[in-house]
């Protein structure tokens, strides 16, 4: 399929399937993640979390989300720089 017609470079350099491809792997990242960080607290909090008092597990599960949030600021960040990087260009 051709792009549409339209002024030279109106495209950015980068093939579209190799941001899809990208932006495939972050959305499922994105829904795979916040899972397994889910799953992994219910565990946690289920079977060892026996020997720390209330404040400490709710430090904990701050603790991790701040993690979950840094790690998924990351794949969307580098995401954002590159199609920025990409627009920049334009």
């Amino acid at each position: 399929m051709a792009p549409p017609p339209g002024p030279e470079n109106f495209w950015p350099e980068a093939p579209i399937s190799a941001t899809l491809t990208s932006l495939k792997y972050r959305i499922v990242a994105s829904i795979l993640v916040p899972v397994g960080w889910l799953s992994a607290t219910l565990l946690y909090l289920a079977f060892w979390a026996h020997g720390f008092s209330l404040f400490q597990n709710v430090v904990l599960v701050v603790v991790s989300i701040l993690v979950l949030f840094g790690v998924m600021a990351g794949i969307w960040i580098s995401f954002g720089f590159r199609q920025a990087r990409t627009w920049m260009e334009w």
